[in-house]
């Protein structure tokens, strides 16, 4: 079987009409007899159909309701799912796993691929970490969830990225649904005219916050304005120039009113970053200057501190005052508080610096390492305001230092590999110009790592495991070659 086919046959389309056919007396008959669990078995069967018949479509369809699932924090047993799309996961997940049993052989090329090297060390030391933690059931949980993300968003992709139309596909439809909760959360947004307040939570049910929502949004900015500017590269006329133009001034009018300080601070860095790359400033250069960087700020951590003490300013309904507000560490409380969960990552990290607690476990373990001067008014002992609030720390905490280097080396060995692609004038304009985009859109959300974490969440390992797999297979396959068409 080829999981990988994009046209369908006659016979198919047959199939797909009985199914429908089946689907609407079904469901007709479910709620006329108020058995609302039948109603849901045609849409069971036909996912298993598409999932096994037309994998790369229900991928796509899967990549199209991933920004409009609705994440339930609790179904049992203290465990959330978003739906539909993790159940889509699950049964993605299942299926490639059993084709790779059956069908797959391992390319060992893929493993001279820095951001693969890396991947495949954070994967393996988080099944160490869960069978040393501090919660095993709450780890192996955290570990499944990771190996299943991982293997739809970044192995799957990667077999269905050898067709480049799928690549361009794959951004599209995620482009158009991330437009469309945009524009609806806009809509909702304006009737409370752009206010503050609102703009924490007026993103709901698809969004259970703005942080996530803007880290999302950040992504794609890059992408829209890729396909805006540089459309023909990938086959798309002027009336889907115009159409990218238009979602890329939606998406940044969606980031703007988010009032997500480190989304505006991601995209700034971004765009300082791309200015590097015109001027093809090299790895190693960007490697030096980032280890200057963070030594300056470890032998000046006093006067760091105390300049940023005398910022007062906090959370304000105008832009200009409500950006201040992010390095106000004195005053502003959601500063306040990931401070304090900082610290506490950095006293669990030397408690166990080999394994961490554990994937995972953070929420649940970090309340005693609390001290009481760090204390804020948002500060929680029950584990329920968010996790670390930052991707870097979290994996310091719950899987130690070798889990903490394999984090930081996937980030690293991505904008290693995307820059090779981008500064190797042999490759054609479409690979550079798609690693440009795609290592920008992830650049957005290593900055934002910074301050919150969401790779556990569907709505960000789809773009981000996703990106990261297209940069895999631009230099795996696409480097120095010219393909048919994309």
């Amino acid at each position: 079987m080829n999981i990988l086919q994009l046209n369908t046959t006659l016979k198919e389309l047959k199939v797909i009409y009985a199914i429908c056919l089946v689907f609407i007396v079904v469901v007709s008959a479910a709620f006329y007899f108020n058995l609302d669990a039948l109603a849901a078995l045609p849409l069971v069967f036909a996912a298993i159909y598409l999932c096994i018949y037309r994998t790369v479509f229900y991928m796509l369809l899967l990549c199209f309701l991933i920004p409009f699932s609705l994440f339930f924090k609790d179904i049992g047993g203290g465990l959330g799912l978003s739906l539909p799309t993790e159940p889509m996961i699950w049964l993605l997940f299942s299926f490639f796993f059993l084709h790779l049993i059956m069908n797959g052989k391992i390319n060992m090329k893929l493993f001279k691929i820095p951001i693969v090297a890396f991947l495949t060390l954070n994967l393996v030391w988080m099944v160490l970490s869960a069978f040393a933690s501090s919660m095993p059931l709450v780890s192996l949980k955290y570990t499944l969830a990771r190996f299943w993300f991982v293997m739809v968003f970044f192995f799957f992709l990667l077999k269905a990225f050898e067709n480049p139309t799928i690549i361009r596909k794959f951004l599209t439809y995620l482009l158009y649904g991330t437009v469309i909760v945009v524009l609806i959360t806009l809509f909702k947004h304006a009737k409370e005219d752009f206010e503050r307040g609102w703009g924490y939570d007026i993103m709901k049910p698809f969004f259970e916050e703005h942080t996530m929502y803007s880290a999302y949004i950040s992504f794609f900015i890059p992408i829209a304005l890729l396909f805006a500017t540089r459309g023909q590269y990938f086959n798309f006329n002027g009336f889907y120039r115009s159409l990218f133009l238009g979602i890329f001034i939606v998406l940044c009018v969606g980031i703007i009113f988010s009032f997500t300080r480190a989304s505006w601070l991601s995209l700034i860095a971004a765009s300082v970053f791309y200015i590097f790359i015109k001027f093809k400033i090299s790895f190693k250069t960007i490697i030096f200057a980032l280890l200057f960087i963070v030594s300056i700020g470890f032998l000046k951590q006093d006067d760091i501190l105390y300049s940023l003490e005398k910022n007062k300013q906090g959370s304000a309904d105008d832009l200009e005052s409500h950006a201040q507000s992010v390095s106000n560490i004195t005053t502003d409380p959601s500063n306040l508080e990931r401070v304090n969960r900082w610290e506490c990552a950095i006293l669990m990290f030397k408690e166990r610096p080999i394994f961490g607690f554990g994937p995972g476990t953070y929420t649940f373990q970090y309340a005693p390492f609390q001290r009481p001067e760090s204390l804020t008014l948002i500060s929680t002992n029950t584990g329920d305001l968010g996790n670390t609030h930052s991707e870097y720390f979290n994996a310091l905490s719950e899987m130690g230092l070798i889990g903490f280097i394999s984090w930081v080396g996937l980030f690293l060995s991505s904008i290693y590999v995307a820059l090779s692609l981008i500064y190797n004038q042999n490759n054609e304009n479409w690979v550079k110009s798609l690693a440009t985009a795609v290592l920008l859109g992830l650049f957005t959300y290593y900055i934002h790592a910074f301050l919150n974490n969401f790779t556990d969440f569907d709505k960000i390992a789809a773009p981000f495991w996703g990106f990261l797999s297209i940069l895999t297979i631009l230099k795996l396959k696409y480097e120095n070659i010219k393909p048919n068409s994309i």
